[in-house]
């Protein structure tokens, strides 16, 4: 398995247990209105960690390990190097940000960021995706 397909997956685990603790968070004060007040304010960031923390770059991970490789190479690596950077800092930052209450323009970088990450692992996945050659005789 490729190396970065590792980190891929192993923060992507990573995204899924802070996202759930989250969640877990929010459903106690949901429940009991005592305890975590403060934990609506991370109802955006749970919902970014597990579509596109957890989700997002365990499909990413698995694309870059098995997607086909035309010759002996995967493409351009640090597109999808840049890609697994750019997305774990925009959520990271995503998260400081929630944590801070800092103002809209840090959720904004944030949120570019993550953008910006899935549009470079595009751009590395995309010449790796061929059309099937269909046989004539059926």
């Amino acid at each position: 398995m490729p190396r970065l397909t590792v980190w891929f997956v192993r923060t992507a685990l990573i995204h899924l247990l802070v996202g759930f603790t989250l969640g877990a968070l929010l459903l106690v004060y949901k429940g009991t209105a005592l305890w975590f007040p403060w934990a609506w304010r991370f109802l955006p960031v749970h919902m970014d960690l597990l579509l596109l923390g957890w989700m997002g770059e365990l499909a990413m991970g698995v694309a870059y390990w098995i997607l086909p490789r035309f010759g002996a190479r995967r493409g351009r690596v640090w597109l999808a190097g840049a890609a697994w950077a750019s997305v774990n800092a925009g959520l990271v930052m995503l998260f400081l940000a929630a944590w801070g209450q800092w103002p809209a323009s840090l959720w904004l970088a944030a949120r570019t960021l993550e953008a910006i990450g899935v549009l470079a692992f595009a751009l590395h996945a995309w010449p790796r995706v061929k059309p099937a050659l269909v046989s004539t005789n059926l």
